[in-house]
Parts: C-alpha cells; structure tokens; sequence
C-alpha cells in the first residue's frame, strides 16, 4: 500500500471526509440524547403535575376523569403494577436521582412501551399513560444505519474523485523511472482530468522530442563511426614523421572518445542500459579506470586498500575515469589524491573554485568556460552523476582549502546494504 504524505490533497481530501463523518455521527447521536432527554423531562413533568392535581387541588370526579382522558392516563390496579414493579424499569435510571424523586412519593416505570406511575399518599394511585413511548432503540439502529450508509457513499464518491489524481500520480512516477507509454488521460472536466489530460499532452510532447533526439543522436555517431575508422587507418599508413601521426592517432581518439560519451549519454537518459552489479575491490575498478583514461600514474596518489564495492565494473569504470580525468585536468598541482574517507571514496584535487554553482556542472553539455585551453562537451560530470545515481549511491561536492573534493558515498542510500567493506 502506497504511503499517503500528510501534506497532500488526498490525504486533506479524506481526513475532510472522516471528521465530516465524525461530525454527523456525533450531531445525529447528540439530536437523539437531546430528543430522550427532552421526553424524560416532559414524563417526569406529567408525574409530578398528576401528583399535584391528585393530592393538593383535590379535584372533582368528573374533572378528574376529564384530565386523564385529556392526558391519556389509564387507572391501573394493584396486581398490574405488581407486575410491572417485578418486571418493568425504573424510568430514571440514576439511582441518587431516582430516591430523590421517589422520596416525594413519586415512582415511575416502563413496561412494555408504555410509562406506568406510582403515586402515595393514604394509599397507593396507579396509572399507566396509553401514549406509546418512542422506540428510541429503533431510532438509533435507523439512524446509525443512515449515517454509515451516508459515510460509505461520501467516501466512495471522494475515492472516486480522487482517483484519477492517484493514477496521475502512480504514472508520473513510471515516467520518471523512464517509463514510454503511459497513459494519464482522463474523462471529465473537472480540475483533475485537467491537470492529468495535461500531464498526458506534455508526455507526449517530450516522448516525441526524445525520439527526435535519439534518432539525430544515432545518424551522428554513426555517420562519424566511419570516417573516423577510416581516418584512423590512414594515419596508420600515411609515411609522416612519427611524431605527426602520434597527434593525428590521438585526434581520432578523442573524436572515438566523444562518440562513446555520445552513445552513454543516449543510454542512459533512455534507461536502457541494465547494470551488472557485483562485488568487486574498488582497487580493481581504479585500476581499470585509470588505464581507460591513460593517464601516467605518478600523478596519481591512491591510497585504496582491500575495500569492496557493489557496481557494474565496467560502468563504474568509466565513472571514474570520468572523475578522474576531470581532477587531472583542472589540477592546479599535482598528484590528484584518490583514496577512501569513511563510506564514500574521495578524489580530491587542487585547484580555482568553479565560476558556477556544482550542481551547474551535473546538467549535460555544461562545462567552465573559463578554462578555453581545455577540450570536451561538458557530459563528464552528468555522466559521473547519472552512474552513480543509477547504482543507488550518492555523488557530493566540496570545495575545502584549496581543494576540489569529489566523493562517490556508499552509506545512507538507497542501496545503504551495499557499503563498502574492509
């Protein structure tokens, strides 16, 4: 079951509908109580006011037999009310209140629908009232039935509202993993369907651009595969000075090495490519990094010892022979320094601080453009990032006394079970 944030709208949407619910049940709940009380109150005050009339105004028989056919009273006998007192329920039902009451002489019953009273004086008067008492308990049952019947359909229709804006939410979720083919479109004019038939128009805008993109991005590098393979053979046979064609071999390279950034680019923002992971020294991938990138290694320092590393070996390589390509290059001063700060592997190198934010450079095709001397697109550090991410860990940044810090952190990630080991 999917977490529901306190702060969104269908939460909001539901807990209005609960204390909605909560409202209702305690109104209807509170009329009935109000509704009871009020007719104890009003038996309670026929009681009393046969009392008075019997024993202090002394009525005539016609005038009395007047009232209680005016007022529903029935005289009862002694063996009725025999049986009603073994039988029946003391109409008030608090014990202090109910001797306080009956020390004025006073007792009333309920038997069979019907309220009885007892009244002494000389002797004891019965009378029983032949208005049918409410069927409070049959109110309740009706009324409760009501109220949960009104809840269910309140939340149903709110459920119903609302479901789109789930669906909505569910399919955002499949597009940002990388998802093609999702479907938010929605019948209805209301708020949501607009904001999800919307989100459905921009899907397929961006699906249709991307498409562009990936199909301009496969005739580039493949129109470019072949000159460059020829170029390279050429150079290979042309009879220049050695020196000449180490430059030409070396130009082709590095077109071959924007090609490959190219196709990891397409690959990775098109999230077809599928990772390998396993369990491998972290010595082990620098090492391959390292002879990816060619570099000499006395300007390295590495201080990397039998730790382990969950990653695909041969993107994870790359990754860092990425960092580390940028740390030479930008290096104001060697050695660049690789080694291992608690759960993250840090690569450090001297240097001038960025013109822009870090996060600037984790964007495709950005780069400083105050260093003009030096060559690429600006995909190294997107690329770093992308891999990184890929795997569950986390890339971060700081600048420190002088320092450039790149660290890839193992810990506290998604993948936080896979942390290096020692």
């Amino acid at each position: 079951m999917t977490n529901i944030n306190p702060r969104s709208i269908i939460f909001a949407a539901r807990l209005v509908g609960a204390i909605t619910a909560l409202l209702l049940i305690a109104a209807t709940l509170m009329a009935l109580y109000l509704s009871i009380q009020l007719d104890k109150r009003n038996e309670i005050q026929r009681a009393v006011m046969l009392y008075d009339l019997l024993f202090m105004t002394k009525p005539t028989p016609e005038a009395f037999a007047r009232y209680l056919k005016e007022h529903q009273l029935t005289p009862v006998g002694g063996e009725v009310m025999k049986r009603i007192r073994e039988e029946g329920k003391p109409f008030i039902e608090d014990p202090l209140l109910r001797r306080t009451f009956q020390s004025g002489n006073i007792e009333i019953f309920v038997y069979d629908m019907h309220c009885y009273y007892a009244y002494k004086m000389h002797d004891m008067y019965y009378y029983r009232s032949d208005k049918e008492m409410k069927p409070y308990m049959l109110y309740i049952l009706v009324a409760a039935a009501i109220v949960l019947i009104t809840v269910i359909l309140l939340y149903r229709y709110m459920s119903g509202s609302i479901e789109p804006l789930q669906h909505l939410h569910r399919q955002i979720l499949r597009f940002a993993d990388g998802e093609k083919g999702i479907d938010t479109k929605v019948e209805g004019s209301d708020e949501v369907a607009q904001v999800a038939n919307a989100f459905h128009d921009s899907v397929q805008k961006i699906e249709a651009l991307q498409r562009s993109r990936s199909l301009f991005l496969r005739n580039v590098m493949h129109e470019l595969k072949t000159p460059i393979s020829k170029g390279k053979l050429l150079a290979h046979l042309l009879e220049i000075a050695p020196k000449d064609k180490a430059i030409l071999e070396e130009l082709f390279e590095q077109m071959q090495g924007h090609l490959n950034d190219l196709a990891r680019v397409e690959s990775l923002t098109a999230r077809h490519l599928q990772l390998d992971i396993r369990s491998y020294a972290c010595v082990d991938v620098l090492d391959q990094a390292i002879d990816l990138l060619g570099v000499p290694r006395s300007e390295l320092e590495i201080a990397v010892g039998s730790e382990k590393i969950m990653v695909d070996f041969d993107l994870f390589a790359y990754a860092l022979k990425n960092l580390i390509d940028n740390a030479v290059k930008y290096a104001s001063q060697r050695p660049v320094t690789i080694g291992f700060e608690g759960d993250c592997l840090r690569i450090a190198n001297a240097g001038e601080p960025f013109k822009e934010e870090y996060t600037h450079y984790l964007k495709a095709y950005q780069r400083d453009l105050s260093q003009h001397s030096l060559e690429g697109m600006g995909l190294g550090l997107y690329i770093v990032n992308e891999i990184v991410t890929r795997h569950g860990y986390a890339l971060r940044y700081a600048y420190e006394e002088g320092q450039h810090n790149f660290k890839i952190c193992f810990a506290n990630t998604s993948m936080g079970n896979q942390l290096p080991e020692t």
